[in-house]
């Protein structure tokens, strides 16, 4: 008996078109290789979605490619990631649900003395009990484990699957998401396999009553960081489990997706002239064609912006030359000249005053509703007004034409003064 297990997807994540396509093309290649395959079912322990209700574009290839799979006879057991949830309206996949294509294996039945009592749900052809936790944003999920009655679960009996999505602290994962993490014990123990999601790295491993704990990590990119691992070689891909009555193998199934290359610049103690000029050399060295293209600017300059790095032109360029994406990161590159000093506060709003007051004075304006109070009260308002959520229901073209002129109008200008 075969299942497959893949996890983090993101669909919907993409923005740029040529990304979009790999995306959608690596989603439908994973799950054409479990129908070829003839696995008995498919596990996606959260994160099959970016958001909760993705755009129509991702929910048709989707809905069409799980029909594919539920034609095929293979039934599919999920539990919400902490992206394609949300506490205060459905998800696309209550509608997937709905239809027949997937299965939500979370069943809770009446809690006793405040434990949470989870039901397993059997599938139907291999006999295998599946149950599961869904994942939470903000860490919350550890709140609902401590509740979790382990003890009827640990003592059942039969082939045992336990999903759930979050990292684990006691796994060698990669850094960055530690507030995340939850001790192993929080799990139930004896069970024959534990389907993760949340981390984006292949991870299989065994402890102490807990055996085949395994992240298959995204067979993408949910991040983009994801496709910076993905530049220098990180595997991507799904996992394939060979059981019986206990396991007999897991197995990595690699996913291609695309060709890369990476340009990393070390920006300290240097002038933006300096950098442009590594950053047309490196760009000229390189074949672009066809190619996600990744920059990385870091360090500190010792004069001039931020923005005299010139991108946009980089940018251009290589597009000029048929690089099918072209992803910059310089959110860690600074300057001396302009360095933004940290604030404490006892609420965000106060942070923000202080942050803006702590700052303003290295502004040079002549406009004096651009300094002092004055400019720290204009900061704060144009910060409230482009923080303004999309309205139910409202395009993001209309949403974006809103946010600008309510923006410019803030700034008290028009947008053709723009």
């Amino acid at each position: 008996m075969l299942f497959a297990h893949l996890s983090d997807i993101h669909l919907g994540f993409q923005k740029h078109e040529a990304l979009q396509k790999i995306e959608q093309t690596v989603f439908e290649k994973a799950l054409d290789e479990c129908i070829s395959r003839k696995v008995d079912f498919i596990l996606i322990p959260g994160d099959l979605f970016h958001v909760n209700i993705p755009e129509m574009r991702v929910q048709k290839f989707a809905f069409a490619k799980f029909r594919q799979v539920h034609e095929a006879g293979i039934p599919v057991y999920v539990v919400y990631g902490s992206h394609d949830s949300s506490p205060v309206s459905n998800s696309v996949i209550d509608l997937l649900v709905a239809i027949g294509y997937i299965s939500k294996v979370t069943k809770v039945k009446d809690s006793e003395d405040g434990k949470i009592v989870l039901d397993f749900l059997v599938d139907p052809k291999t006999g295998a009990k599946i149950c599961g936790f869904s994942g939470l944003k903000v860490g919350k999920d550890r709140e609902y484990y401590e509740k979790l009655d382990r003890d009827s679960l640990e003592v059942e009996s039969g082939f045992k699957i336990f999903l759930f999505h979050g990292g684990i602290s006691d796994m060698k994962t990669e850094a960055g998401i530690e507030r995340d993490h939850m001790p192993l014990s929080l799990l139930p123990k004896n069970f024959d396999y534990y389907a993760g999601g949340h981390m984006h790295k292949w991870n299989h491993q065994s402890f102490d009553g807990y055996s085949n704990v395994v992240y298959p990590g995204t067979p993408f990119a949910g991040f983009h960081s994801d496709l910076e691992e993905n530049s220098k070689g990180q595997k991507r891909g799904f996992v394939l489990v060979e059981f019986e009555d206990k396991i007999k193998d897991v197995s990595f199934v690699e996913l291609e997706n695309t060709s890369y290359e990476i340009i990393e610049i070390d920006a300290n103690n240097r002038k933006a002239d300096s950098i442009n000029k590594e950053l047309l050399e490196k760009t000229q060295g390189i074949d672009p064609v066809n190619k996600v293209v990744i920059i990385k600017i870091d360090g500190e300059m010792t004069s001039g912006k931020t923005s005299d790095v010139d991108i946009s032109g980089i940018r251009e360029s290589l597009y000029q030359r048929e690089a099918s994406a072209v992803e910059i990161s310089k959110n860690r590159l600074t300057s001396l000249e302009y360095r933004i000093t940290e604030a404490k506060g006892e609420n965000k709003a106060e942070i923000e005053t202080n942050v803006f007051s702590e700052n303003i004075g290295q502004l040079q304006f002549k406009a004096k509703n651009l300094i002092g109070d004055l400019g720290v009260a204009l900061a704060k308002k144009l910060l409230s007004e482009l923080g303004q959520p999309a309205l139910e229901n409202e395009k993001k073209a209309d949403y974006a034409s809103r946010i600008r002129q309510d923006a410019l109008g803030v700034l008290g200008l028009k947008l053709d003064d723009s």
